[in-house]
């Protein structure tokens, strides 16, 4: 009896340093010019050890329309944490609450900003700071990654004073086109752009079509069987970023799957988190005390 009693106490200690060193913080203020705005919320997952300063601020999923905020939110951040990289996780405004374009673009770049501005806070370095994105939330990822000069949040009064230009991009299963029809994930073009759009405005946001070679690093992921987002999203970005010169990393599994995080049993393909580790220790020139799961 005595022993259950201890475990148990050790167990509520555990959950409690654990729940303390995550803390959510909504990126635009308690008072925000808009109520839409309360919506966009910071999760902050601390690596307990960083000696690398690295950090990802993560994009979930979920065609614009809502967050898959476990699957490839908490989950991918804890997995970070194990691997000594401090994450955020960024719930950043969706088409369910009426939210579309610039709106999303506009909570990263936020983000971005907040995390630089308090990288001693959260002991990471301001230049080793990289986004993760799944499906929509890859396109997301992707816009931050090729609008990085672009300022989404002049026209809320905020100048830009330091670079936006992420450190590296992950782009897990991404939706990448928002004008091929053939390929295009509908329900994402819709809740970004609206049921009306300009064509204009969908040409800019087709991200292969706008590869540019001053882009950071792009680790880039997705299975040939998506059903749910054609694979030819990430192959035809893949073909850009290779015409463009940008560094990158491909990997297409031969499988069907979409939405499964790092989940087990989820095939080959969640064994990208695994690649991911070592592409990131090359590409940012450092190495990490790694607590991979297998």
């Amino acid at each position: 009896m005595k022993n259950k009693f201890i475990l148990i106490i050790c167990f509520i200690t555990a959950t409690v340093v654990s729940v303390s060193a995550q803390k959510t913080i909504r990126i635009w203020g308690e008072n925000p010019s808009s109520i839409k705005m309360n919506k966009a919320k910071l999760q902050i997952f601390k690596a307990k050890d960083n000696p690398s300063g690295i950090s990802v601020i993560i994009c979930p999923g979920g065609s614009y329309c809502y967050l898959g905020r476990k699957v490839e939110g908490s989950e991918i951040a804890k997995w970070l944490n194990k691997n000594n990289i401090t994450a955020f996780v960024l719930y950043y405004r969706v088409g369910m609450f009426g939210n579309h374009h610039p709106a999303m673009i506009q909570d990263l770049q936020r983000t971005m900003l907040l995390v630089k501005e308090n990288s001693e806070q959260y002991g990471i370095a301001p230049d080793k700071i990289g986004v993760m994105g799944f499906s929509a939330g890859g396109h997301l990822a992707g816009t931050a990654n090729t609008y990085f000069d672009t300022n989404f949040l002049e026209e809320l009064g905020f100048k830009q004073q330091v670079s936006m230009r992420p450190a590296f991009t992950a782009m897990i299963y991404p939706v990448i086109t928002m004008t091929n029809d053939n390929v295009v994930h509908q329900n994402s073009r819709k809740n970004l752009l609206s049921k009306t759009y300009p064509q204009e405005l969908a040409k800019l946001l087709s991200l292969e079509n706008n590869v540019r070679p001053d882009m950071a690093p792009v680790f880039l992921v997705n299975c040939a069987g998506d059903k749910i987002v054609d694979y030819r999203n990430a192959g035809n970005y893949a073909t850009a970023l290779k015409e463009k010169e940008v560094p990158h990393f491909y990997k297409l599994y031969n499988e069907s799957g979409h939405g499964f995080g790092i989940r087990k049993g989820a095939g080959e393909a969640r064994q990208w988190h695994h690649l991911f580790i070592p592409w990131i220790e090359e590409t940012m020139k450092v190495q990490l005390k790694t607590g991979e799961p297998k």
